[in-house]
């Protein structure tokens, strides 16, 4: 992935040690973790300029927020590529794994439910001040084909894998 590593090098004057592939997740991006050192930074390919122009300007809305989104740091000039802040392994899927498996949530996996809960209610509230809709992908507002879309995705890619 010559470009992202390339984007790595100009952003971080050092070039990179490893590039690891990470999975992929409700898009056709596709995620690398890449480091050199004590530098991790997350690169981005997607092939879909809109759609990339898209993430990049709503990560940066919500940063400017105050929401806690990972920051975009570099974006290549053909914006097929991106570099963001690297926020760990640590996956809420797998944080509440036991009480998944076993039906019953403990304390601590309830009490971080909630906070994404809020978080992402913060995130449909503050995020959509002085936000311009025009940017969103891959249109601008949702209409009923779009939720019913959305929510076919989500049942086929999310809820039939568990």
């Amino acid at each position: 992935m010559q470009p992202l590593t390339d984007l790595f090098t100009t952003h971080t004057g050092r070039p990179h040690q490893t590039l690891e592939a990470l999975p992929t997740s409700g898009s056709n991006r596709r995620y690398f973790r890449i480091t050199a050192g004590e530098i991790s930074l997350i690169g981005v390919h997607g092939e879909s300029r809109d759609e990339n122009r898209a993430f990049i300007t709503l990560a940066t809305h919500f940063h400017k927020q105050g929401l806690n989104v990972p920051q975009v740091v570099a974006v290549s000039d053909d914006e097929s590529c991106y570099l963001q802040e690297d926020l760990g392994d640590n996956v809420l899927f797998d944080r509440i794994k036991a009480g998944r498996n076993t039906g019953v949530f403990s304390h601590g996996e309830k009490d971080l439910l909630h906070k994404t809960i809020t978080q992402l209610a913060d995130i449909q509230y503050l995020g959509a001040r002085d936000l311009d809709f025009s940017i969103c992908y891959p249109l601008p507002a949702f209409n009923l084909r779009s939720v019913m879309w959305d929510m076919n995705y989500f049942k086929y890619s999310f809820l039939k894998t568990t």
